[in-house]
């Protein structure tokens, strides 16, 4: 697999996201149907920069975490990200992650809600949004769009995250 790509597999027609990660590249992801066929998604639409702001011990292997990101969407329009999630560990270093969040143009006037599911696997992840919104605006096209994510912590425990709209 070339280090700059990573493949993503979908198993019978399941809304269940596996991904197979080979390097940390962000300007192509092969999306493999499974019917012999192969789609380049292209540049990533959100490319943002964050951090874990509190995190909370919930029960036996379970942290729950609340995040906050800035990043732009399409190239142009500046966001900010805030949310949470829950993470279970798995163990060998494997987490699994489910969580909810708002995006909000850095101006104010408009939001969209998202819900995320990710595996990680020490300081990369990768995962799935789905987002909605009633903006009329320029988070319009957000309405009910599913998106694949590849991210990764630094050692500072902040994070980078590209995400591809999957069509």
């Amino acid at each position: 697999m070339n280090k700059d790509t990573f493949t993503v597999s979908i198993t019978a027609g399941i809304a269940v996201v596996l991904l197979l990660f080979g390097g940390t590249g962000t300007n192509t992801i092969r999306f493999n149907t499974g019917y012999a066929q192969t789609e380049t998604l292209g540049a990533p639409i959100f490319v943002e920069k964050g951090s874990d702001s509190i995190k909370r011990d919930i029960g036996p292997n379970t942290t729950q975490y609340t995040f906050t990101s800035n990043g732009t969407l399409n190239g142009n329009l500046e966001y900010n990200k805030k949310g949470q999630y829950v993470s279970i560990s798995k163990g060998n270093n494997v987490t699994f992650d489910q969580g909810k969040g708002v995006i909000t143009t850095k101006d104010g006037s408009e939001t969209a809600n998202y819900t995320f599911i990710e595996v990680g696997n020490g300081t990369d992840y990768q995962g799935a949004s789905v987002y909605s919104t009633n903006s009329t605006g320029k988070l319009s096209f957000l309405n009910n769009i599913v998106v694949i994510f590849k991210g990764g912590y630094d050692e500072s425990g902040n994070y980078a995250l590209h995400q591809w709209r999957w069509k």
